[in-house]
């Protein structure tokens, strides 16, 4: 268990509010909400999303080392629904993307503006939450984050996440640094001096060579991307209204099973609510978020 929770790391304070802006626009004191660990779970992760159906992979792993993630978790996104579009390395989750609960917001934004904050805040978590940053690594640099940049709000970006980026690099090997970013970061915590392999927890290494991300090369680091019906609301908590977007989402990353030289998965859930206003080209950008990690699950690789 101490293993476990050393090798989740970062995702293992439960919820962190950052961004919120008071009604003058100002960013305020941003404190997490320490939930402590959880324990990890002897089954699979259920999935938020029943009423999405996601495209089935029956390709069978057969156990090749952890030098290299399997063959079927090569491409973009495996087991990603129905809807999403996918363009070389970037997706398209707009069409995948459902909400509930939106009138009063259509009603003071319009249906389409509704609908292109949902995907924001979708996106926000399926492109950066979960991407190739979580793999642990010795080392972080301030421009390994500057894709996020642009999804954020300027004042969010200048008064709350630069300055956290900057601690995290200071110290990444912190648990409350890293949460502080909204992003799962994996730190390999536990893993011995020399090893091949970074530990994952639980009798698993990440595969390829410790603290690199050669053992996915090719391959996807995340698969099978869940996320639930997106809960709109108008929040007036501030000087303009925003727009409240909350939902549930999962993914998987493939893991090696030391002890029986299996295939297997590591699924990470999500629960979130994301404050986003236009910014001035028009896009939404996100100005505060509350995002909570639920029970981490481990089982055989299945890509849907």
């Amino acid at each position: 268990m101490k293993l476990l929770i050393g090798v989740i790391g970062v995702i293992a304070l439960g919820s962190v509010l950052i961004g919120i802006s008071s009604p003058d626009g100002s960013v305020g004191d941003l404190e997490p909400i320490n939930q402590g660990p959880r324990p990890q779970t002897a089954t699979p992760t259920a999935d938020p999303t029943a009423a999405l159906t996601a495209s089935a992979d029956a390709t069978a792993d057969s156990p090749s080392g952890a030098d290299l993630a399997p063959a079927s978790v090569a491409g973009t996104w495996p087991g990603l629904p129905a809807g999403a579009t996918v363009s070389g390395e970037t997706v398209d989750w707009c069409g995948a993307v459902t909400t509930k609960g939106a009138g009063e917001a259509e009603r003071v934004f319009g249906r389409e503006a509704v609908d292109a904050a949902a995907c924001a805040a979708v996106s926000f978590v399926l492109d950066h939450r979960y991407s190739r940053l979580s793999l642990p690594r010795s080392d972080y640099r301030s421009s390994d984050f500057d894709t996020i940049l642009p999804t954020l709000d300027p004042k969010t970006v200048s008064g709350v996440y630069r300055p956290r980026v900057a601690q995290f690099i200071a110290s990444h090997a912190s648990n409350e640094a890293g949460e502080q970013l909204g992003l799962i970061l994996f730190t390999g915590q536990g893993t011995a001096s020399g090893a091949e392999h970074a530990a994952a927890g639980n009798d698993h290494v990440f595969y390829g060579p410790a603290f690199t991300t050669d053992g996915y090369r090719d391959r996807s680091v995340w698969i099978n991307p869940t996320w639930s019906t997106v809960a709109i609301s108008v929040d007036r908590t501030a000087s303009e209204p925003r727009i409240r977007a909350a939902f549930s989402a999962s993914a998987a990353i493939p893991v090696h099973a030391t002890s029986t030289g299996r295939a297997d998965m590591l699924t990470v859930p999500t629960r979130s609510a994301f404050l986003l206003r236009r910014g001035s080209a028009g896009a939404w950008l996100i100005n505060g978020w509350t995002i909570n990690r639920g029970d981490v699950s481990y089982a055989q690789l299945s890509v849907r």
